[in-house]
């Protein structure tokens, strides 16, 4: 267990290379600065200290000192309030509420959906036509800067990967919604966003 006896003072992400979950964990982390030593695991090869860390293969995986946590909402979620600093959820209940509905929906339907239908390096043209209608319904809710707020927030990092792989897979954002082509742009443009970019993700396009 090298690794984490040597870097038990630090927090450690295990990631995926290409995986919408650790992209999301990545860009959170990049977003708050975060000093964070984040790690690309290759599932063909995964040394024995980090399947103690996660037992069943799930990634993205993080260690803060004794804390080890899968499952990238609660990672986004504890990072989020761990490091309150520029916060990614809004501070009235209400709003956080609407926030979390909207999580929900992306990491539940449109991940999995994604993950589902994307055979082959092919994405299967009925997930597009129903991306295509979220994204006309979102359009109002992102008309100023980003979701439901001037300030980019937990659903802008979660919608970033998705939005990153449909442009690599020639999706033309900007004849669905002018709008949507706009907001992708702005992410896309985010320093952060260019950092939580990995080799594997670069070369998409």
């Amino acid at each position: 267990m090298t690794l984490l006896a040597n870097r038990r003072s630090a927090i450690l992400l295990f990631s995926l290379p290409n995986c919408l979950d650790s992209h999301r964990t990545r860009i959170v982390i990049k977003e708050k600065e975060i000093s964070a030593e984040v790690h690309e695991v290759d599932t063909n090869k995964i040394p024995d200290e980090i399947k103690v860390i996660s037992p069943y293969d799930q990634y993205p995986s993080l260690v803060d000192r004794e804390l080890i946590l899968q499952n990238s909402r609660v990672i986004i979620e504890y990072l989020d309030e761990r490091f309150p600093h520029p916060p990614l959820l809004p501070v009235d209940p209400i709003s956080r509420a609407k926030f979390r509905l909207a999580l929900n929906e992306i990491e539940q339907h449109w991940y999995v959906k994604y993950k589902e239908l994307y055979i082959g390096e092919v994405l299967d043209m009925k997930f597009v036509d129903e991306i295509k209608n979220y994204l006309l319904e979102i359009a109002p809710m992102i008309k100023n800067s980003f979701f439901m707020s001037d300030d980019f927030g937990l659903v802008d990092c979660s919608l970033a990967p998705l939005l990153w792989r449909l442009k690599s897979l020639d999706f033309d954002l900007a004849s669905n919604n002018k709008i949507i082509s706009e907001y992708s742009e702005r992410i896309f443009d985010r320093e952060a966003f260019q950092e939580s970019l990995t080799e594997t993700e670069k070369e998409l396009f």
